[in-house]
């Protein structure tokens, strides 16, 4: 992205395209060196088949240097979904409905719904495609099984939470001669945050190529 490093950002048709957008934020985030974990929320939201494969393939070169990366997609290709190593689904509610690793061809992931009654997944279908369905996700007539509780009472759940319970319990005793500052839930107290949000916000605002200093009655 050399070649547009003075260029004003902007939005919707004016200044960077929409691939450039998602490949400068995801450059933001790299540069602030984040030590446990880079978030990004939809990045192939918008793009075609090509930039969004170029988009993927690049966290997943990032994700094999060893970077942990967490990451909200909206409707994969079975291509861009074989990059992932693990999936939270969330059903309607923001139940969830599985949370674990997908395997090699999705294969952990496919098997968990053919175990709990899921219809069985056909030969290169889109394992992601193939498990909205089986949930019944977008489909105003599904008169399925409720797979929140399903999940919920599975073992892969109760693994999962005996992990989670272990791995807290193992923090709390290396941090029990800590200072408590050290164990406060966000670095910053809630004055410095919304200090820094409105600046950023305004920032952002000034910016953009189409902001509007006249007011219509």
């Amino acid at each position: 992205m050399r070649s547009i490093a003075g260029a004003t950002v902007g939005s919707g048709g004016i200044g960077l395209s929409e691939e450039q957008r998602k490949r400068l934020t995801i450059a933001v985030e790299l540069a602030s060196k984040p030590q446990l974990l880079l978030f990004l929320d939809e990045p192939t939201s918008g793009l075609d088949s090509l930039a969004a494969f170029n988009i993927v393939r690049f966290l997943r070169r990032l994700a094999d240097a060893g970077q942990a990366i967490l990451c909200t997609i909206h409707q994969p290709s079975a291509v861009l979904f074989e990059h992932f190593d693990d999936l939270v689904l969330l059903q309607s509610g923001g139940k969830v409905v599985y949370n674990g690793e997908l395997g090699q061809d999705s294969s952990k992931l496919i098997s968990y719904f053919e175990r709990n009654g899921g219809k069985k997944c056909p030969p290169h279908a889109n394992p992601a495609e193939y498990m909205l369905e089986v949930i019944g996700a977008g489909n105003p007539d599904y008169e399925g099984q409720d797979w929140s509780e399903v999940w919920a009472k599975s073992s892969e759940n109760k693994q999962l939470t005996e992990e989670i319970d272990s791995i807290i319990q193992s923090r709390r005793n290396k941090n029990e001669g800590d200072n408590d500052d050290d164990r406060r839930e966000y670095a910053m107290p809630i004055g410095v945050q919304v200090v820094a949000v409105t600046k950023r916000a305004f920032v952002a605002y000034w910016r953009s190529p189409e902001y509007n200093l006249v007011c219509k009655p």
